[in-house]
């Protein structure tokens, strides 16, 4: 009897030994097939999960997790293609149309200097005016064509960002001082440098201050604060009491605030802005206070 119980004793012990090595290979399994799947939703891996446990049940899972993964994998790819196509079509309508358009500027031109009465003139400027705009729509879009491909190349060098943004500022002030009421300039003369590409940062600067003069009122203020090691650009302007502006939308390419459609253009210059910040390691955000909206560009050291 004592024998039996001995017996029973070390099977009893084995079997829980057992139970506990396919526990702890269950746990084992499970943690990998969940840090793969997290690697197949960030885009990290494609590769299948392997098995989970012993049981049928568990295989039977891992299968349709892996018909799952296959099928997101076949749908990223059909998408990533139409992406592709998508921007290679808008670079390709936008080329094509650059060239008729600016013919037919030469041709308004030419059309000016022609002897016409006051009404065929006014007509003319509006035409001009028109046709300028759209030019300046294509041209935008091509560029935003261009921006989003993965082979868009900045030329970067060390260079002082509060003297491009003096240099874009004595471009455009006559615009600004006519436009605001008051105009507001708090920028360092401490020598700074940091390593981007000119044109691409002036580009920022520019789709800023355009966007300031075009859809703000009242008062600018353009400011250099400096917090921990970041620099913070600030350009700021009040806008009209009756204006409504989405700033978590505000630099998605397909918004459109109402200041922008009544202003006759397509709001990409934001869009550009954004895009060329995130290219270049800035931080290009939005906010809305009251009346006053507040561009924050934060260029961090490293």
């Amino acid at each position: 009897m004592g024998d039996f119980l001995v017996i029973l004793l070390f099977i009893s012990l084995g079997f829980n030994l057992l139970l506990i090595f396919i526990g702890l290979f269950f746990q084992r399994d499970l943690k990998d097939a969940i840090r793969q799947v997290q690697k197949i939703k960030k885009g990290n891996s494609r590769a299948p999960l392997k098995r989970i446990g012993f049981s049928k049940k568990s295989q039977q899972l891992v299968e349709e997790i892996n018909e799952l993964v296959l099928s997101f994998d076949q749908t990223t790819r059909k998408n990533q293609k139409m992406a592709q196509q998508n921007k290679e079509m808008i670079a390709s309508i936008s080329h094509d149309f650059r060239t008729p358009l600016t013919s037919m500027l030469g041709y308004l031109q030419m059309l000016d200097k022609t002897r016409l009465s006051s009404r065929d003139k006014r007509y003319l400027m509006i035409i001009q005016e028109r046709t300028q705009l759209i030019s300046k729509l294509i041209d935008e879009f091509y560029f935003l064509s261009l921006l989003e491909a993965d082979d868009y190349q900045l030329h970067l060098e060390e260079l002082n960002p509060v003297v491009l943004i003096q240099e874009q500022l004595a471009q455009y002030y006559e615009e600004l001082s006519e436009h605001f009421e008051q105009v507001q300039i708090d920028l360092t003369d401490e020598k700074i440098s940091i390593r981007t590409s000119r044109t691409d940062f002036e580009r920022i600067i520019q789709n800023l201050l355009k966007n300031a003069f075009t859809h703000g009122t009242g008062n600018f203020h353009l400011a250099l604060v400096k917090q921990d090691e970041s620099l913070n650009f600030i350009f700021a302007n009040d806008i009209l009491p009756d204006q409504k502006i989405d700033v978590s939308r505000i630099f998605d390419r397909n918004y459109q605030g109402e200041y922008a459609r009544t202003a006759g253009n397509a709001g990409l210059g934001l869009s550009i802005a954004k895009q060329l910040a995130e290219k270049l390691g800035f931080n290009l955000t939005a906010s809305l206070s009251g009346n006053n909206l507040e561009f924050r560009l934060v260029i961090s050291p490293g």
